[in-house]
């Protein structure tokens, strides 16, 4: 469910960009570097996460079930089109603030989709229950992948010769601010939605259990 969309909020921002006329917002390397690198240590983190809270009590899935059920496919698509979103604000913001520095625009793009599939990583550890349920220290690996990673594209976007192979101008204070707040938008839309479908989830048993009483 993480890679999956991961790679299809990559594929709708590339095509989004060229529906509405503008250039490519991430290079092709850039794109090699975030499936390869920054993609895949939280990916095999993720494996390693501990069994859920209550995992037994839950029924089996039914035998022939598809591997991508409608839920996964929904949670796949909605987490997939917040990185998306993210990816062409910060694109498009970008481009319009200074529209003779494409390559600009591409570093903030670049750098806002590496951290906010870096962040969301922390909410694909469930489906449905928050960080502060599951306990944020709960999966070490998880944090230790995510901080690698993280410094990892931390030396691309200030070191000058990463700077250079990857066509990443140095970033100013002000818009480093603005790659965290929007990366941080995915994780927090998804965990609020978890929350939301918590609360929807227990009125409907209090309102079946009323009924049965």
């Amino acid at each position: 469910q993480f890679l999956l969309s991961c790679n299809f909020g990559e594929i709708l921002l590339m095509l989004v960009a060229s529906l509405l006329g503008w250039p490519a917002p991430m290079l092709p390397i850039q794109l090699l570097w975030i499936n390869l690198v920054t993609d895949g240590l939280p990916a095999l983190a993720l494996s390693l996460e501990p069994p859920e809270p209550g995992v037994m009590n839950r029924p089996p899935r039914r035998a022939g079930e598809s591997i991508l059920s409608w839920r996964l496919s929904f949670v796949i698509l909605f987490q997939g089109l917040l990185v998306a979103l993210v990816g062409i604000l910060a694109f498009g913001l970008s481009l319009q603030h200074e529209p003779d520095h494409v390559d600009r625009a591409r570093a903030m793009t670049f750098c806002v989709v590496v951290y906010a599939e870096l962040f969301r990583a922390l909410a694909a550890r469930s489906p449905t229950l928050t960080l502060g349920q599951l306990g944020f220290w709960s999966n070490p690996q998880l944090l230790l992948a995510i901080l690698v990673s993280g410094l990892l594209q931390v030396s691309v976007a200030v070191f000058p010769f990463t700077q250079r192979v990857f066509d990443v101008p140095a970033h100013s204070l002000g818009e480093w601010g603005s790659i965290i707040l929007l990366a941080l938008t995915p994780v927090t839309a998804i965990e609020v939605f978890k929350l939301i479908s918590q609360r929807f989830a227990s009125s409907h048993v209090r309102q079946n259990v009323g009924r049965m009483l």
